[in-house]
């Protein structure tokens, strides 16, 4: 990274908590050409009665500078970019603290895109952002001057990416390609480790084989060794040292086998390394103890809104019952998480009515809320063991 790059980051969370409006939050960004553009407008005005030499130069240094900055096309450039965003023209002046994560992401997107950087970071940038978001953004990356670092699990986003970094409690790789690019050379390595990973296993099932049979052979010589210096009337003390030599031998071929398979262990163990061993997340929603089909929800005719100004067009009219699986779809800032704040009861409708029956329920927000971050993992899921499982039960959970 060169010393003076500008560098951009979109985070995975855009913690807004400005009282701008969305207009005048993309518009910080031009602050210093406002402030140049401002210096020139003085400038004039005190050129009006002095033209002298040294103020003609000064102003014609800040107008070069003004122009290498594009600071004519500012207005227009903010306005194209908040229209490529998919801002109206009638939102342009709402509260950035009132909307949705999504929308909240798109306006830190505009104010990067007007600041032109030279690397940007986007981390989980398509998180928030509904279809319509999505597409917007996937244009930007196609046409994007700028180097581009992205942590992503969207692989449409990753696949107009030239190349992929896994990142490894061990190391990074680099593959030079897409995520499909990635997702196929990593399974020719996995197949490649798997396979030496099972031819290991055969030699160390062999080496162990012919350890034992070498060890029974050794130690029938050895006794009819024995034996046969028996009959033959050789003195205790030879067949002692005699003894002795066997046990030696027979010590030292167990050792090669030994060596030769921790060796062939050591192996193993650094395959298994290399290695995926991210676990498959298991999860169970079918333990509910509600019976299936009983209405949780009944909505009639509802609506919701601040002041005189309703959320939704038409009123909503709908019933929850236990053992459904729904999908919710929309734009940024049509309501999704309205509607959800009124099924669990935070906020009540404006108009219509809703009823809701005795029920538990867990709501995991955009902003994962739940999560107490002083707590441990352990801490955390034991502040949710509403059914009292022991510790060792809960670990297996996680």
């Amino acid at each position: 990274i060169q010393k003076n790059a500008r560098l951009g980051y979109l985070p995975q969370v855009a913690e807004y908590t400005s009282s701008h409006r969305i207009y005048d939050e993309l518009n910080e960004v031009f602050a210093p050409l406002r402030r140049l553009e401002a210096e020139i407008r003085t400038l004039e005005h005190t050129m009006a009665s002095d033209a002298s030499p040294e103020l003609m130069e000064r102003y014609a240094r800040l107008q070069d500078e003004f122009e290498k900055q594009e600071g004519y096309s500012a207005e227009s450039r903010l306005r194209g970019v908040l229209k490529g965003l998919g801002f109206a023209e009638s939102e342009y002046e709402l509260p950035v603290s009132s909307l949705s994560g999504g929308q909240k992401s798109r306006v830190m997107l505009g104010k990067l895109l007007l600041m032109q950087p030279d690397i940007l970071l986007l981390d989980e940038p398509t998180n928030h952002l509904d279809i319509q978001g999505r597409k917007r953004l996937y244009d930007f990356v196609k046409k994007a001057a700028s180097t581009l670092i992205v942590v992503s699990h969207d692989r449409t986003l990753l696949n107009l990416l030239n190349t992929t970094c896994e990142l490894t409690k061990n190391n990074i790789t680099t593959y030079g390609g897409n995520y499909e690019f990635y997702k196929e050379q990593k399974g020719i390595m996995l197949n490649a480790l798997q396979q030496q990973l099972e031819e290991k296993e055969k030699e160390l099932r062999l080496a162990r084989k012919i350890a034992r049979e070498v060890a029974e052979r050794k130690e029938k010589q050895n006794v009819r060794g024995e034996k046969a210096s028996a009959r033959k009337g050789t003195p205790r003390i030879m067949m002692n040292v005699l003894k002795d030599r066997a046990e030696k031998s027979t010590t030292k071929l167990n050792d090669i086998h030994a060596e030769k398979a921790e060796k062939l262990t050591g192996e193993m163990a650094q395959i298994r390394s290399s290695l995926s061993d991210a676990a498959v997340l298991k999860t169970d929603f079918d333990t509910s103890g509600l019976r299936t089909g009983k209405i949780l929800i009944t909505a009639t005719d509802i609506n919701f809104g601040y002041e005189d100004e309703l959320l939704w067009k038409a009123p909503l009219s709908f019933q929850l019952k236990s053992g459904d699986r729904l999908c919710i779809e929309g734009s940024n800032g049509c309501g999704k998480t309205t509607l959800l704040k009124l099924i669990t009861g935070d906020i009540t409708p404006k108009e219509g009515t809703l009823i809701r029956a005795d029920f538990k329920y867990v709501y995991l927000n955009q902003e994962y809320s739940i999560i107490q971050n002083e707590r441990s993992v352990l801490q955390q899921a034991e502040a949710f063991n509403i059914r009292n499982l022991p510790e060792h039960e809960v670990k297996i959970r996680l």
